[in-house]
């Protein structure tokens, strides 16, 4: 006799892993809209090449990559699932981010130098900056040292060495935000400001790019109960950091906008830049809508809306049931 818990019921699996069309679209959208506010920052720095730009983002997106992707290993995967069927899944994800891992690190070192450069050329090799360099250089350090490792899924899990990339990768992003405010003269709220922008977006570029090409991939080849609950709970935790990025993002780049160029309505249509900043607002707009559509879809993503849990949680229930029954 088969094993119920083996596989969840179809329509379970399919609302779960099944029409990521909306979410691989709105990650397109959010990579798009990153490139022009990485083209408004540095031309509004005095650096209007597109390799400055091009660089910047490249950066950007791979230690948001790193970054969120570490606050999903770390935070959003739930001890417990460790400890279930979830186990494998759990595994192969980790196996998968890594080789994620592996390219961003690559594109942090690249794209990191390019970016420093910049930074050298405008406040030249100071204090400053050198710990700019050594926080990165840390950062991919110890994440290339948890790639290269051979370790179980336990003893990776909220390790010392994973949670010590996690915090570094924070510290770059939090440095990287001010030496950016400082390209255009430094000031607190500004710093702060961008600050919060630049985190946001990291937990967004990562969790989007963890959900898409890690954890959907690895359940799609362990379509069962306790896989797709515990997908079901990891998706929930990201959605409700994506209930404070959306208007986080949103607002912090509204900030930075009326700060660079004002309240002018023709500087907005009349200039490149301005023309810029409302098609990265008109990106924000259709991610907004791609949301609300989700439901109205079935697509499970990390977007609030999507994989009815208590569904699952019933699936899970009747299953429990049925095992109980054949004992």
């Amino acid at each position: 006799m088969s094993n119920p818990t083996q596989s969840a019921s179809s329509p379970t699996t399919e609302a779960l892993f099944d029409r990521y069309l909306l979410p691989k679209v709105a990650l397109t959208i959010i990579v798009a809209a990153s490139l022009l506010g990485s083209w408004v920052s540095t031309t509004l720095a005095g650096d209007s090449g597109i390799a400055s730009a091009v660089a910047t983002w490249a950066f950007l997106v791979a230690l948001g990559t790193l970054v969120g992707g570490l606050l999903w290993k770390h935070l959003f995967v739930r001890p417990a699932d460790l400890g279930t069927g979830a186990r494998d899944y759990c595994a192969a994800m980790y196996e998968r981010f890594d080789r994620i891992a592996s390219l961003a690190v690559i594109v942090t070192v690249l794209a990191g130098s390019v970016v420093l450069w910049r930074y050298v050329g405008r406040f030249g090799t100071t204090v400053e900056v050198a710990s700019l360099a050594m926080l990165g250089l840390t950062t991919v350090g110890i994440v290339a040292w948890t790639i290269l490792a051979d370790r179980t899924v336990e003893s990776q899990f909220r390790s010392r060495a994973g949670l010590l990339a996690l915090t570094f990768g924070l510290l770059t992003l939090l440095a990287t935000a001010i030496a950016e405010v400082a390209m255009r003269g430094l000031e607190p709220a500004g710093t702060v400001v961008r600050m919060l922008h630049l985190l946001a977006f990291a937990v967004w570029i990562g969790g989007a790019v963890w959900n898409i090409f890690v954890a959907v991939p690895s359940g799609q080849e362990r379509p069962r109960v306790d896989v797709v609950a515990a997908a079901a709970e990891q998706l929930e935790r990201f959605r409700w950091a994506v209930r404070f990025v959306i208007p986080t993002i949103f607002l912090t780049g509204a900030y930075q906008a009326v700060d660079a160029i004002g309240l002018n309505v023709s500087v907005y249509v009349t200039s490149t830049i301005g023309l810029a900043i409302l098609a990265k607002a008109g990106f924000i707009g259709v991610l907004v809508i791609i949301f609300k559509l989700c439901p109205l879809w079935r697509a499970c993503s990390p977007i609030e809306g999507v994989c009815d849990l208590e569904e699952i949680g019933a699936s899970r229930v009747e299953t429990d049931s049925v095992v109980s029954t054949d004992d």
